[in-house]
């Protein structure tokens, strides 16, 4: 007695459930699209256009994008399926920006311009590597650099100045209005 298997019958055959991929999906679905989105977040950076913060921006966001694809496969599916592009996304995490943005609101920017239902979370921890520092260190004060050295003032001459006499005022002489009754 042969176990029994699960099929799922397609227009030109029938195939086992576990062999089965929907048309719908690349062979090895989300895995495969990885690499895919990668080349074509390469691709868009070569291709860049927009403004000079965006442009001053492109490279670490490509690079960050890159690596939410490796770290995400979902992520990377949206990706690569998106009609945005890099460009795009710049423009989206630095549209309303003045002189600076930290580096956290740049990610959220990231991952929401490809998928505004996602957010970003950050974990830091400090890592202490060998003795604390002696009482002697600890007690030292920071060094201050040296005042600049201001240059000598010139001295200053006052310049000559030529002092004229108003003019006198000629005496006015009266203004004539005419009038005419007829």
């Amino acid at each position: 007695m042969s176990p029994e298997v699960e099929c799922v019958e397609t227009e030109s055959n029938i195939i086992p459930i576990q062999d089965y991929q929907p048309e719908s999906e690349p062979a090895g679905s989300k895995e495969t699209l990885r690499p895919m989105a990668v080349e074509k977040i390469a691709e868009e950076l070569k291709n860049f256009y927009g403004g000079q913060k965006e442009k001053c921006v492109s490279s670490h966001v490509a690079a960050q994008v890159t690596h939410f694809c490796e770290e995400s496969p979902e992520f990377a599916e949206v990706v690569y399926k998106t009609k945005r592009t890099l460009s795009d996304c710049c423009a989206e995490v630095m549209k309303g920006v003045g002189n600076h943005i930290s580096d956290f609101d740049v990610y959220r920017g990231i991952v929401r311009a490809y998928y505004p239902n996602a957010d970003v979370r950050f974990l830091m921890n400090i890592e202490i590597n060998g003795a604390a520092p002696s009482e002697e260190e600890m007690s030292k004060l920071p060094e201050k650099p040296a005042p600049k050295a201001k240059p000598a003032p010139k001295p200053q001459t006052k310049p000559q100045v030529t002092v004229v006499p108003p003019k006198k005022k000629e005496a006015a002489q009266p203004e004539i209005i005419q009038l005419s009754l007829f």
